[in-house]
């Protein structure tokens, strides 16, 4: 979506809308798959030396389960406002020169930021154990490490987590 200035008239808003497609980019796939049907609509506002657009997105990302791995769907409403600015020392909104503003970055940038970072689909449960590997308690793991003194429980000290 690009919101040209030199089209907007001072303390007037302008209304855009626009669907984006982010197929073309490559996702961490151990968190989010895609994000598909994003659309956006935009209010654009243009104050000399200040532009806001207030922005409503919905979009339908497709995260991983943290617990199952599988694909969760999760739909995102979100509301929000991006102020630009064309002074370079303004440190509280976007520098931008030009007077055609790409927003599709930043769109993607609030929709990152509303994904939760541990994704759970509905009634996954967290594996408690499975071929070998078990999910212990750290006060289970310090109990079992000093009743066993076995070594293989040391290799688990040198983990930098």
């Amino acid at each position: 979506m690009k919101i040209n200035r030199a089209l907007l008239t001072n303390g007037i808003p302008k209304a855009f809308e626009e669907a984006i497609d982010f197929s073309h980019i490559e996702f961490d796939k151990n968190h989010i798959r895609a994000i598909k049907d994003c659309y956006v609509k935009a209010t654009a506002t243009d104050y000399e030396s200040i532009l806001c657009i207030d922005v409503e997105i919905s979009a339908l990302v497709i995260g991983v389960c943290s617990y199952s791995l599988e694909d969760v769907e999760i739909p995102l409403h979100i509301k929000d406002q991006l102020v630009f600015s064309d002074d370079e020392t303004d440190e509280d909104n976007y520098y931008v020169k030009d007077n055609i503003i790409e927003l599709d970055e930043y769109i993607l940038g609030i929709l990152l930021a509303n994904v939760p970072v541990r994704i759970k689909k509905k009634g996954a449960k967290l594996p408690t154990e499975g071929s070998d590997y078990r999910v212990i308690s750290e006060d289970q793991y310090r109990k079992e490490k000093e009743e066993s003194h076995d070594s293989r429980w040391d290799a688990l000290d040198d983990l930098d987590i």
